[in-house]
């Protein structure tokens, strides 16, 4: 399993964002949750993007999986960084999350 920190970058203010549009992405992440594949996610401050710390078995799969990314096809928001990253050290509850393979 590899490990990814994703930085949102807003292309749209998000207040002038449909509130269906909202509720889209929100389920989004909410697929990604369910899966198994995002750990957390949130706006920064102020709010210009996000953040997201997600897995997948490679990069090529996290991509297909973020293509369906409602803002990121509207072209309101794209992901200006995608890190991938080693998690060698985190707190005791992490373990299980990190330890998918």
């Amino acid at each position: 399993m590899k490990y990814f920190f994703l930085e949102g970058e807003h292309l749209v203010p998000f207040e002038e964002r449909d509130p269906g549009m909202i509720a889209a992405h929100r389920q989004f992440l909410q697929q990604g949750y369910e899966e198994g594949r995002f750990l957390l996610s949130g706006p920064s401050v102020p709010p210009t993007g996000g953040v997201l710390v997600a897995r997948a078995e490679s990069r090529e799969q996290l991509d297909q999986f973020l293509a369906d990314e409602p803002f990121c096809k509207a072209k309101l928001m794209r992901f200006s960084k995608i890190i991938e990253f080693n998690p060698v050290q985190h707190q005791p509850i992490l373990a299980e999350w990190f330890a998918a393979s």
